[in-house]
């Protein structure tokens, strides 16, 4: 667990929802952080951060701390550079562009004996100083650390408030959680997009907006509001959490392609897994990968609303009771922009750590 340090002795308690939806405690602790039981000594640094972009004091700026799993001594240059081109990539997408100025980026990586990281499914086993690996859930694609210990041991030695980890892997992949960390294949023919939309899910909590592909997460059959600031249950269609970017006029639910996008997406997936199965090159996922995001834009292309901001069925990975802001953003397929509602997700997290609020809090 990580949280600011309270200035007293606190308890701690970590709450759970039980089978009525109510809280209880699942487990608690007293913590004194001024005890003499806790270490402040810190061992010598296993490896040098690499300042990738220095805005100003760390206090007043948010800290992205990248790190690199898979790279050997021999790939060292390569992470560098992995990380100064996926980190500029990250500052040409609105609204991180506009608010370049608010960010530090570092980079840290521990050399590893093999070039890589697992992928238990192909049996391929790396060791590594954070564990990074794929297959994570049982899904092919989800790369993750499970050893949070281990990656904050790592971490310490740098200013951070949100890391993404670079895999040296060229093997479509990566993940984000909320609040802790996000991956990214940076040898990927989609390493821009990965690198882009898995921080989302890290950095503002974005829900992913697509729905046609299998995943990690089991829904149940309720549809409640996502806390998420770009999905909806369309609960109260008056009291839409995004209403403010909705034109007077658009419908809701607003009327989008559906059924030709999902008869397609049914062919696509299942050549898709045709691909993983037989072990093909990466080079035939990723035509395939282009195939699929030029048969959405055409297809969008014609549609009424494809500009429109309303609420467009089918998102966090469910085809029916949750809705996404637009017909197309980042969160939802591999296109290259977020839609209004995402921006301002972002931004509110950017203002949180780097913002005026920021600076009232810290004075």
């Amino acid at each position: 667990m990580r949280f600011p340090k309270p200035d007293r002795p606190v308890k701690v308690r970590i709450l759970k929802r039980d089978e009525r939806n109510l809280f209880s405690v699942a487990w608690s602790i007293d913590v004194d952080t001024d005890g003499p039981d806790v270490i402040r000594k810190q061992p010598p640094a296993p490896a040098k951060a690499i300042p990738i972009k220095v805005s100003g004091p760390s206090p007043d700026k948010v800290d992205l701390l990248i790190l690199g799993d898979g790279y050997t001594a021999a790939d060292m240059q390569k992470f560098e550079r992995d990380a100064r081109r996926l980190a500029q990539h990250l500052f040409e997408v609105s609204p991180f562009r506009e608010r370049a100025h608010d960010f530090n980026v570092w980079a840290m990586a521990v050399p590893t004996q093999e070039s890589g990281v697992s992928r238990p499914s192909t049996g391929v086993h790396h060791a590594s100083a954070l564990g990074t690996r794929y297959d994570i859930f049982g899904s092919e694609r989800y790369v993750l650390t499970l050893d949070n210990r281990a990656l904050r041991d790592l971490a310490q030695y740098a200013p951070y408030e949100f890391i993404e980890i670079l895999v040296n892997n060229d093997t479509y992949g990566g993940g984000g959680i909320f609040g802790q960390f996000s991956t990214a294949a940076a040898s990927n023919a989609w390493s821009n997009y990965l690198f882009v939309h898995e921080f989302g899910h890290h950095f503002a909590g974005l829900a992913d907006e697509y729905y046609t592909s299998p995943v990690a997460y089991q829904s149940s059959d309720a549809r409640s509001e996502p806390w998420e600031p770009n999905a909806t249950a369309l609960r109260d269609p008056a009291r839409l959490k995004w209403r403010r970017h909705v034109q007077e006029g658009t419908p809701l639910p607003t009327p989008w392609p559906k059924e030709a996008y999902e008869a397609y997406s049914r062919d696509y997936q299942k050549r898709r897994a045709a691909l993983r199965a037989a072990n093909r090159p990466e080079a035939d996922m990723n035509a395939l990968f282009q195939e699929d995001l030029a048969h959405t834009e055409a297809l969008f292309s014609k549609a009424p609303r494809r500009s429109a901001i309303g609420a467009f069925e089918g998102a966090n990975y469910e085809a029916k009771g949750y809705y996404r802001p637009a017909m197309q953003c980042i969160m939802f397929d591999r296109s290259e922009q977020f839609c209004p509602v995402c921006q301002d997700g972002i931004s509110d997290i950017i203002d949180l750590y780097a913002g005026k609020a920021a600076g009232a809090v810290r004075n």
